[in-house]
C-alpha cells in the first residue's frame, strides 16, 4: 500500500541535481522549475523500473535553465521594480534589451550545436504544475524553427528567453496568482527539440497526445476512473490540448468511444486538420488532410492504421480503407478515425497503462503526460509529466427529485461530482443566431463584456459546441479569462447544426475550469438520456445582452451533477415573469 502523502512529499522534495546522469542538462543555480523537475522526475522513475516496456520511452534532447538565471537576470535589468505598473509591450522591450547572464549563453550554444531541428522554448516556473494549479496558458511556449548560422540561431533563441521571462509581470500571470493567492514566481526555462522528423516540406511526429492516469469525466459508466484516458491526434500533439477534435481512449477499453460506433458520428468527430512546422514558411501551419494527403502519404507505411475514408449514402454512411484512387468529395472524405490503431499496435496501450500508474505511485498523485509516438518504429517520446489535479474529491449531493422545479437541462456523460445552488443568471448564446454570425469573435467578446458588468453575480452558459475552441465553427471561441464570474459551462451538443460538445479533458481550457471548480456538462438534443428544454430558452422573457446572439435569463437556477451516476441536470427554481417578479417554477 503506497503512502501517498510520503510519496507526494518525496517527489516534491526530489532534486534533478542529486543524478549525476541529469544534472549535466542544467545550467544555472535554482529550482528548473515545476515543467522541468516533473519531466526529468519521470524519466528516472521510468527507468528504476527496469520494465522492457520503457526502454523505447525517451526524452528529446533539451537543456534545463534553473530560476537563479533569471535572479540573476532581472539584478541586471533597469528599474524591475516598476515593471509591474508598465503595459506588456514595454516591459517586453526593456527584457530584449537587457542581455543574459554569460552562462545562459553559454549552455544555449552548446545545446544548438548538437541540434539543428526545429525546436521549442517552454517556461518552467516555480509555481508551475502544482498540485493545483497548471498555469496552463499563463505563461510562454514559442517555437522556433532554428535554421541559419548557430550565431543567428543563438541569436534567436536568446530573445525568445528574455521574452518568456518577461511573461512573468505579463497581466495574464499576475492576474492568475493574484486570482490564487500565489504571490510572487520566478522562471526556469526548457530548450527542447521538437519531437518529429522531415517528411517532405513538413516537420511532424505521425502521432502526438495527452495521457491522464484518471478519467474523471467519463462517457460511459462502464469505464472505471482509474482506467486513464488518452488524446490523440495525428500531427504536432499541440492540436490535442486545444478544443479541436482528436481520438479518446480509454485505456482498458480503447473500442469504448466517447461519440460511440454510428460513422456518421464517428466521421463527424474525426480529425481533419493537423499541424505541422512548414520549411516552406518556416512556422507552423496547420492543413486538412484532403488537401495534403498524397504528399505525406508516403512516408507514412502504416497509414490506413489511423486513416479510413468516409461514404456518405442514404444510411448511416460507411467507411473504407485509403488507396491512391481516392478523390475528397462531397459523398467522400478522409478522417483520422485510428480505428485500427488499438489491435495493431497493442504494446502503445499496454505501455501506456503502465506508464501512467508508475507515475502516479511515483508521484503519489494522478499523472498527466504530453508525448509524441512513432508507430512503425513503436518509440515513444514523453515531452510532459506534471500531476493531473485531483478534482474528483468534490461531493456531489446526489441528483435530487424535480418535483416542484422546471427541467432545463439533463446530461448523461462526461459528468463530474459537484452542485451550485440559487444562481441568479442564465447567459443563453442563441445557436440560430450564431451560426448564421458573420463575426463568431465578436460574440465571443461580447460573452466577455457582459461578464465585466456582473459585478459579484453569479451565471451559467449554456452555448452551442464548444465552449472555447480555437475553430469558431466548432463553438464559441471565448477566452477562460472572459469567464471570471460563471460557474457552469453546458455545451449543447445540436447535431443537424454541426454543434458537437468533444470530451477535451486535459485542454488548456479544460485544467482553468477543473482549478476553479466551474462545472461542466454536455447536453445532445435528441440523444436518449439528454434533455434540451428548447421551449423554455425560446420563449422566457429575457434582457437582450450585447450582442443579438446572447440572452440574459433572470430568475433561481441550480445545478446538480454526480460522477456515480453519470447524471447532470439544470433546474429552475423560481423563474421571472414579464414584469421582472419573481414567480415559482411549477
Amino acid at each position: 500500500m503506497i503512502d501517498r502523502g510520503r510519496t507526494t512529499e518525496s517527489y516534491f522534495a526530489w532534486n534533478p541535481r542529486d543524478n549525476p546522469l541529469l544534472a549535466p542538462l542544467i545550467v544555472g543555480g535554482g529550482s528548473i522549475g515545476g515543467k522541468g523537475r516533473s519531466l526529468l522526475f519521470a524519466l528516472e522513475s521510468l527507468r528504476r523500473q527496469g520494465d522492457p516496456l520503457f526502454d523505447e520511452v525517451r526524452l528529446p534532447p533539451a537543456l534545463y535553465v534553473g530560476a537563479g538565471a533569471f535572479e540573476d537576470f532581472l539584478s541586471d535589468l533597469p528599474h524591475a521594480e516598476s515593471l509591474l505598473r508598465e503595459e506588456p509591450e514595454e516591459i517586453e522591450r526593456s527584457f530584449l534589451g537587457t542581455p543574459l547572464p554569460p552562462y545562459v549563453t553559454a549552455g544555449l550554444r552548446r545545446f544548438l550545436a548538437g541540434v539543428d531541428e526545429p525546436i521549442v522554448l517552454r517556461s518552467s516556473s516555480l509555481l508551475e504544475d502544482s498540485l493545483q494549479h497548471s498555469f496552463a496558458g499563463k505563461y510562454r511556449s514559442t517555437f522556433l524553427f532554428n535554421a541559419g548560422t548557430l550565431d543567428e540561431r543563438l541569436s534567436a533563441a536568446e530573445d525568445e528567453v528574455r521574452r518568456i521571462y518577461a511573461r512573468i509581470f505579463f497581466p495574464a500571470a499576475t492576474s492568475y496568482r493574484k486570482k490564487h493567492g500565489l504571490g510572487y514566481d520566478a522562471m526556469g526555462l526548457i530548450a527542447m527539440r521538437i519531437s518529429g522528423r522531415w517528411r517532405g516540406p513538413f516537420y511532424y511526429p505521425t502521432l502526438g497526445g495527452v495521457g491522464f492516469s484518471r478519467n474523471f469525466r467519463r462517457w460511459t459508466t462502464r469505464i472505471r476512473s482509474e482506467d486513464g484516458v488518452l488524446r490523440l491526434v495525428f500531427g504536432l500533439g499541440t492540436m490535442s490540448t486545444k478544443r479541436g477534435y482528436a481520438r479518446t481512449y480509454s485505456l482498458t477499453n480503447p473500442s469504448l468511444r466517447p461519440e460511440g460506433l454510428d460513422p456518421y458520428k464517428v466521421m463527424r468527430h474525426a480529425q481533419e486538420r493537423f499541424q505541422v512546422i512548414d520549411s516552406r514558411t518556416r512556422a507552423l501551419e496547420i492543413y486538412n488532410i484532403q488537401d495534403v494527403w498524397r504528399d505525406i502519404l508516403p512516408y507514412h507505411p502504416c497509414f490506413g492504421t489511423f486513416a479510413q475514408v468516409y461514404h456518405q449514402d442514404c444510411e448511416d454512411g460507411y467507411f473504407s480503407s485509403v488507396d491512391r484512387s481516392f478523390m475528397p468529395g462531397r459523398e467522400k472524405k478522409l478522417s483520422f478515425t485510428f480505428d485500427a490503431f488499438p489491435k495493431r499496435h497493442k504494446i502503445f496501450f499496454d505501455r501506456m497503462k503502465l506508464l501512467l500508474k508508475t507515475l502516479e505511485d511515483s508521484m503519489g498523485v494522478p499523472a498527466d503526460i504530453e508525448f509524441a509516438y512513432e508507430p512503425c518504429e513503436d518509440r515513444l517520446e514523453l515531452l510532459q509529466s506534471r500531476p493531473l489535479w485531483d478534482g474528483d474529491d468534490r461531493q456531489g449531493q446526489g441528483i435530487p427529485e424535480v418535483g416542484e422545479r422546471r427541467l432545463l437541462l439533463k446530461a448523461s456523460r462526461m459528468v463530474t461530482n459537484g452542485s451550485v445552488e440559487h444562481v441568479p443568471w442564465i447567459v443563453y448564446v442563441d445557436h440560430r443566431v450564431y451560426s448564421v454570425s458573420s463575426d463568431f469573435h465578436a460574440i465571443a467578446r461580447a460573452i466577455g463584456e457582459m461578464n465585466e458588468t456582473m459585478g459579484e453575480s453569479r451565471y451559467i452558459l449554456i452555448a452551442p459546441g464548444r465552449v472555447g475552441s480555437s475553430n469558431p465553427e466548432l463553438g464559441v471561441p471565448v477566452h477562460y479569462n472572459e469567464l471570471t464570474r460563471c460557474c457552469c459551462i453546458v455545451e449543447l451538443g445540436i447535431p443537424r447544426e454541426g454543434y458537437m460538445p468533444e470530451l477535451s479533458y486535459g485542454t488548456h481550457f479544460f485544467s482553468d475550469l477543473e482549478v476553479d471548480n466551474v462545472l461542466y456538462m454536455p447536453v445532445y438534443e435528441g440523444e436518449s438520456g439528454d434533455i434540451f428544454n428548447r421551449d423554455f430558452f425560446e420563449n422566457s422573457p429575457f434582457e437582450a445582452g450585447p450582442h443579438e446572439a446572447i440572452r440574459l435569463i433572470r430568475g433561481d437556477f441550480s445545478v446538480f451533477m454526480c460522477g456515480f451516476k453519470n447524471k447532470g441536470i439544470v433546474v429552475a427554481e423560481a423563474l421571472p415573469d414579464e414584469r421582472g417578479r419573481q414567480i415559482p417554477s411549477g
